[in-house]
Formats: structure tokens, C-alpha cells, sequence
């Protein structure tokens, strides 16, 4: 619901979800995770893992906008918790295009959330 602005009554399990996914650590937590699958997806190695392939052609096209992304997260502006929610939705989405076997535009939900942020 956060992803697509809903508002945040005061005091509801909404704006709970919302104060965490603004924290500080939330902020760090996604920078990282960002910054890993760059980093995976730059390595010619094969690691066999349980973990969902991710799709290297898609992240090193989305690459400047990830940097985008985790520079605007590590600043001290204050972040809005829909772009953050989009940003999960991304991350945690095994079928989207952050993962081998996903669809999508990779690059334009990055780019959607960083304007949401």
C-alpha cells in the first residue's frame, strides 16, 4: 500500500511500517543490497547458491541509476516511505526484473522509485 502513496494514519501499523522503512538502518540495509547485486552480477564467477539468479544484463544496464539510488540513501535527506516500499518491492520480487528468470524494465522501476524517494 505504501508503494502506491496510500496515507499513513498517525499511530496505525501503516506508519509504523512506514517510520521503519525510512530508518536509517532500513536505508543502509537496501543501499547494501544494491551494491551487492552489482557487485554479483559484475563477477564472472559462478556460485552455485539456493538464492534466485539475478539478471546481470539487466542490473549492469540499471547500473548509474543503482548508484543514483544508494548516493541518494546514504545522504541525510530525509527519504519518502513510498520510494522505499517500491525499492523492497524490487529487491524482494523474485519474478521482476532484478532476477534471471523476472520481466520487466529493470531500469524504469529503479528510476520510478528514486523519483518516489
Amino acid at each position: 500500500m505504501l508503494a502506491v502513496g496510500a496515507p499513513t494514519p498517525a499511530g496505525s501499523a501503516i506508519a509504523a511500517r512506514a517510520a521503519r522503512l525510512t530508518s536509517i538502518a532500513e536505508r543502509e540495509a537496501v543501499a547494501r543490497v544494491l551494491r551487492r547485486c552489482v557487485r554479483e552480477a559484475a563477477n564472472d564467477t559462478i556460485v552455485w547458491s539456493s538464492r534466485i539468479p539475478l539478471h546481470r544484463k539487466n542490473i549492469a544496464e540499471a547500473e548509474q541509476t543503482i548508484d543514483a539510488i544508494t548516493l541518494r540513501l546514504h545522504s541525510p535527506l530525509p527519504v519518502a516511505a513510498r520510494g522505499m516500499a517500491r525499492l523492497n518491492r524490487v529487491i524482494n520480487d523474485g519474478l521482476g526484473p532484478l532476477y534471471a528468470y523476472g520481466h520487466g524494465d529493470l531500469d524504469g522501476r529503479l528510476r520510478a522509485a528514486l523519483a518516489a524517494l
